[in-house]
């Protein structure tokens, strides 16, 4: 684990726990020839529509991490992927996320073929029984709490910003309090794109049953455009 990936305290982040999932998926894709440099010849990629991660232990710097990924399904244009993370013998985190398959060269969802069915062993096994929330609303008048613009250390090989940057600025929303005592879990559904350049703006709500949510928005010609949600509880 590098020291990158930890946090305040020298212990696994979120943001660190996300960068060795992200990593771990690339690689799973990569060794199965539906990675980056195969998009030529595939003419798709993934992208991520939603992460739910729980921190169980929180290793400290330089300690063994072992990542067991699989993909769970293939439905339609989507595919879920489950973690469990080791840190030795000891469980550290376990997640679950949502990808499309999108056309390279047109930058829209496509259906899974059967090419790509062949080249994956699904594992039916899901770490959560619980299904991932799906959407969000702010309440009316919700404030920003945070606010930023979109640069070029945000983008990825998608050119649009990484997955991971959205968790860095709802953390960056989050009251003090809240953020020094993170909950075990966090949810990301990510709704539109954000891209090089678009100002945006995070606001900071509680729900109803006491998750602390950001939606991540920015300013579009017919009102607000709602690119991600973030939920700690």
């Amino acid at each position: 684990m590098a020291y990158s990936d930890v946090g305040l305290d020298s212990r696994l982040s979120f943001q660190g726990l996300l960068r060795i999932l992200q990593e771990a998926a690339a690689v799973a894709s990569d060794e199965v020839g539906y990675g980056i440099k195969d998009i030529p010849a595939t003419g798709v990629h993934w992208i991520l529509a939603s992460w739910r991660v729980e921190l169980l232990d929180r290793p400290g710097w330089r300690a063994p991490i072992t990542v067991r990924t699989w993909p769970r399904n293939f439905d339609g244009f989507l595919s879920d992927r489950d973690f469990l993370v080791y840190s030795g013998e000891t469980l550290a985190a376990k997640g679950t996320s949502r990808w499309l398959l999108v056309n390279a060269v047109t930058g829209r969802i496509t259906r899974i073929t059967d090419a790509v069915r062949a080249a994956y062993d699904l594992d039916g096994r899901a770490v959560f029984e619980e299904p991932p929330l799906s959407n969000g609303k702010s309440p009316a008048g919700a404030a920003a709490a945070f606010t930023g613009l979109v640069g070029r250390r945000d983008i990825d090989t998608n050119r649009h910003m990484n997955n991971i940057r959205y968790l860095d600025y709802a953390l960056e929303a989050l009251p003090e309090e809240v953020f020094r005592r993170l909950p075990a879990t966090v949810e990301i559904t990510f709704r539109r794109q954000l891209l090089l350049g678009t100002p945006f703006r995070c606001l900071y709500s509680v729900t109803e049953d006491g998750r602390h949510q950001v939606e991540i928005q920015s300013d579009g010609p017919k009102g607000p455009i709602h690119h991600a949600f973030v939920w700690f509880y």
